[in-house]
């Protein structure tokens, strides 16, 4: 989770607008693949930019 974390933190820093974030483009680029992958971005999405 620590990983994810920081690697979406990463992400939003060098997106333009972080309503355009695509959570399956963000997975096949780090080679995430299960639903606890899945689940974990997306909560850790929600963590920052909620």
């Amino acid at each position: 989770r620590n990983m994810i974390h920081h690697l979406l933190k990463e992400e939003l820093e060098i997106a333009e607008d972080h309503t355009q974030f695509n959570y399956l483009v963000f997975m096949e680029k780090y080679k995430l693949k299960t639903i606890a992958d899945e689940t974990m971005v997306k909560e850790e999405y929600l963590n920052l930019v909620g």
